[in-house]
């Protein structure tokens, strides 16, 4: 066996938080290889499925890809309470050793918000330069009101580094991005959250939220979330000792 754990995310795409998601870019769990969803796994002892909104992605891999892996475990996967309730979910546990997911409150999972958190670019942010940032998401933003003046970023292209160094510079973040919520969050600043679906409601500490025509308006009320970072952080140990368990 060349090697001992398969991480399995989405690799080709230019979505930076789905780039950023696998836990394989912050813990050791042996000799590792990546892989797409949509490549073959040859054998090896674990398979890692995860983070993202990558549900139905996850069943299709276990039925699939990875039946060559000794044990596989999704990991930070956002996984909605209708999803728990679901034939393929069913199928998950089925084929998986261990399951969590990054959205509060679902039966039967471990809640573990994404890997990401892990990163060492939340321990030394820069100083904010700027009152507020627009973090938008490269498809889901025709909708969102523009501000002359505030500078804006996509979550399509670059880097985690390049993301979080924007994030920082804003003391409010204004986003409609999945990670640009849970980033801005672990990095202290103040957020409001414009969402475009359910995904955003399941943060264990929810952030304040406005709709992507009127949230200028809404900026005053903008909040930070203590101990969104060591959380996460404490969560993912623990739950990697867990699959420790299974090699």
């Amino acid at each position: 066996m060349a090697f001992v754990t398969a991480y399995v995310h989405r690799r080709n795409t230019r979505n930076v938080g789905d780039l950023a998601s696998s836990p394989g870019d912050y813990l050791d769990l042996g000799p590792h290889r990546f892989f797409d969803f949509q490549d073959d796994v040859p054998d090896c002892r674990l398979a890692v499925l995860g983070g993202g909104q990558v549900f139905r992605d996850c069943v299709r891999s276990v039925i699939a890809q990875t039946r060559r892996a000794d044990r596989r475990v999704v990991w930070g996967v956002g996984i909605s309470p209708k999803d728990a309730g679901s034939i393929e979910f069913d199928i998950l546990q089925g084929h998986c050793a261990l399951l969590s997911s990054r959205n509060w409150g679902v039966p039967k999972v471990d809640y573990v918000p994404c890997a990401s958190a892990l990163s060492p670019l939340f321990e030394a942010p820069p100083p904010p330069r700027h009152p507020v940032v627009l973090f938008t998401h490269a498809t889901k933003s025709d909708g969102m009101v523009r501000v002359p003046g505030i500078p804006e970023r996509s979550n399509r292209g670059g880097t985690m580094a390049e993301a979080i160094d924007f994030l920082a510079s804003g003391e409010t973040v204004v986003t409609n991005s999945y990670h640009g919520t849970y980033w801005a969050m672990c990095l202290g600043r103040r957020v409001l959250c414009v969402p475009f679906n359910r995904k955003f409601h399941f943060f264990r500490d929810a952030p304040v939220m406005a709709g992507p025509e009127d949230w200028p308006a809404a900026i005053a009320r903008a909040e930070r979330r203590v101990g969104v970072l060591d959380d996460a952080r404490a969560r993912n140990l623990r739950f990697r000792d867990k699959v420790l368990n299974l090699i």
